[in-house]
């Protein structure tokens, strides 16, 4: 007889919502109980082979107060029933159950993580400003390189270079005449 999963229930990590998808095994749940024990996975009444990431509420009243009409999703309806806030989704591909590639983007996505929200505001204005400079130095290095080809081609036109090789002024030659000769 299997072993019963001790992370699938109403109160643990995967929420058994939708009989018709494959239960997670426990070497897939324990790692993300283990990140972060607010964690949710429920499946998704939306879309086959799909997993809602949500987050248990605990400081806030998250979606409580949500005005649900016939327009709201239903996988945030199923987090409204079960009290959590919406995190990500997760597809599942082919039959293994990895969940490192979870883990790093829940990690990525985690403010407290990086600092807190002040910290990432900062973060993402400095790579904003980051980004700007970079665009400016590009746009002004190939602005740079068509002036230069622009004064080539005008040197080149004018006579002023010819096959890539500068002319040097020659200095001044004089007729040469014959000695006059006094009789």
């Amino acid at each position: 007889m299997a072993e019963a999963n001790p992370w699938v229930g109403k109160t643990s990590t995967y929420v058994p919502d939708n009989p018709n998808m494959p239960v997670p095994p426990a070497h897939f749940l324990a790692p993300i109980h283990d990140y972060d024990h607010m964690l949710v996975i429920l499946s998704s009444r939306q879309q086959p082979f799909t997993y809602v990431i949500a987050r248990r509420r605990q400081l806030t009243a998250g979606l409580k107060f949500m005005k649900v009409d016939e327009k709201t999703p239903v996988d945030t309806k199923m987090c409204l029933e079960n009290d959590c806030i919406p995190v990500c989704r997760m597809f599942q591909h082919g039959t293994t159950w990895n969940p490192e590639p979870i883990l790093a983007k829940l990690r990525a996505r985690d403010m407290w993580a990086h600092g807190g929200p002040e910290k990432v505001a900062d973060l993402l204005d400095q790579q904003d400003a980051d980004e700007k400079a970079k665009t400016q130095a590009a746009i002004r290095s190939e602005l740079y390189e068509r002036s230069g080809d622009g004064w080539r081609t005008y040197q080149a036109r004018t006579g002023q270079r010819v096959l890539g090789t500068e002319l040097t002024p020659q200095p001044e030659q004089r007729e040469q005449t014959a000695p006059l000769v006094e009789p």
